[in-house]
C-alpha cells in the first residue's frame, strides 16, 4: 500500500511578504463551493462542517470574524470558538461570514473561512475553506481526511470542491488578497498543490470547475459538459480513482497526493486533468498576479491548465 510521505515537505513558509511575514506554507486544505438558491439545507450542512472543523481545530485560533462584526474577536489561549455563534448566523436565508486564524495578515497551518453572502445569488457559490498541517494526517490518516472531504461534500451537495495538499494563505479576506500577489512565484515549484483564490472562484466558477487537485469533486450539472462522469472516468483511465456524493462524482488522482515539480507533472494528475479540462470555466479574471508583471491573466489560465501537458 502506498504511503503519502510528508516529512520531507517544508514546514517554513515558501513565499513572504516583503517584511517577512509568511504570505504562504505548505499544508493541506479542503476547499468547497456550494449554490443552490432557495436551499438552505446547504448553507445549514455547512455550519455543521465549521463546526466539526473547530473540534479539530480546538485551541488553535486565536482570532476570528463574524458576519455583522465590526472587528476581529480574540480568543484566550486553548479557547475555542462557540459553535453556537456559528449556529444563530445560519438563519432561513442561509447568510453567514466567518474568518478565522492564528495571526492577522500571516499564512498558518490552521484557518477558516465561509461565507455565503452571494449564494442567494444565481450564478454565485457559497465557499468554505478549511486548512490543516500535514501533521493532522498522524491522527486521522490519509483515509480519514479522504473520507471527511466526501462526508462533507455529500452534505454540502457542493458543485465543486477541492482537498490535498495546498498552499495555504492568511486567514483573513485582505492578508489573503495580498498573498495573490507574491504567491505566483512559487506556485510552478509545486504543481500538484492546490492554491486558492476564494472571492474569484465564488464570483467567476459557478458554471464550471477551477482546476484538479488530489481530490476534485463536481457536480452532475458541470459534469455534463465532458459527457458525464463515465466519460470522465473513461478518459482519465485506471489511474483514477472515483466516488459518488449526492450531487456528483469526487475523482481522485491516484493512491496518494504528489508534489511535482517544475519539470515534472505526474501522470495520474495530467490523466484526470486532461479528462475533467472540458469541465473548465471560462473565466475573465486572474486569480493571481503574473510574478514577471506582464500578463496576470495568461499567467493564471498557464496555472490553471498546467495539467493539460
Amino acid at each position: 500500500m502506498n504511503v503519502f510521505n510528508y516529512q520531507h515537505i517544508t514546514q517554513e513558509p515558501v513565499v513572504n511578504f516583503s517584511d517577512g511575514d509568511p504570505a504562504a506554507v505548505l499544508g493541506l486544505a479542503m476547499e468547497f463551493y456550494i449554490g443552490g438558491p432557495g436551499q438552505p439545507g446547504r448553507t445549514e450542512a455547512m455550519v455543521q462542517a465549521i463546526e466539526l472543523y473547530l473540534k479539530q481545530a480546538a485551541g488553535q485560533f486565536k482570532y476570528y470574524y463574524l458576519h455583522g462584526d465590526r472587528t476581529m474577536r480574540r480568543l484566550q489561549s486553548g479557547e475555542n470558538i462557540d459553535p453556537r455563534l456559528v449556529h444563530a448566523m445560519a438563519g432561513p436565508d442561509g447568510i453567514f461570514e466567518i474568518q478565522a486564524g492564528v495571526e492577522e495578515d500571516k499564512a498558518h497551518f490552521w484557518s477558516l473561512l465561509g461565507h455565503t453572502k452571494k449564494v442567494q445569488r444565481q450564478n454565485y457559490l457559497g465557499e468554505l475553506l478549511i486548512t490543516y498541517p500535514f501533521s493532522i494526517l498522524d491522527q486521522i490518516g490519509l483515509d480519514g481526511f479522504i473520507q471527511q472531504f466526501v462526508s462533507m461534500c455529500n452534505a454540502m451537495e457542493v458543485e465543486h470542491a477541492y482537498a490535498g495538499p495546498s498552499f495555504i494563505e492568511p486567514f483573513n479576506v485582505g492578508g489573503m488578497n495580498a498573498s495573490h500577489s507574491v504567491i505566483g512565484s512559487q506556485l510552478f515549484n509545486y504543481p500538484c498543490f492546490n492554491a486558492y483564490n476564494l472571492s474569484t472562484t465564488c464570483n467567476e466558477f459557478g458554471d464550471g470547475t477551477k482546476s484538479i487537485a488530489f481530490l476534485t469533486a463536481v457536480s452532475n450539472r458541470i459534469l455534463e459538459k465532458a459527457g458525464g462522469a463515465q466519460s470522465v472516468l473513461a478518459n482519465a483511465g485506471p489511474t483514477t480513482l472515483s466516488c459518488p456524493y449526492s450531487n456528483g462524482v469526487i475523482f481522485q488522482a491516484g493512491s496518494v497526493p504528489q508534489i511535482g515539480s517544475p519539470s515534472y507533472i505526474p501522470q495520474e494528475y495530467i490523466n484526470l486533468g486532461r479528462a475533467l479540462k472540458p469541465t473548465r470555466a471560462e473565466i475573465n479574471d486572474s486569480l493571481f498576479d503574473d510574478p514577471a508583471g506582464i500578463d496576470d491573466d495568461g499567467f493564471t489560465q498557464r496555472w490553471l491548465s498546467r495539467f493539460d501537458e
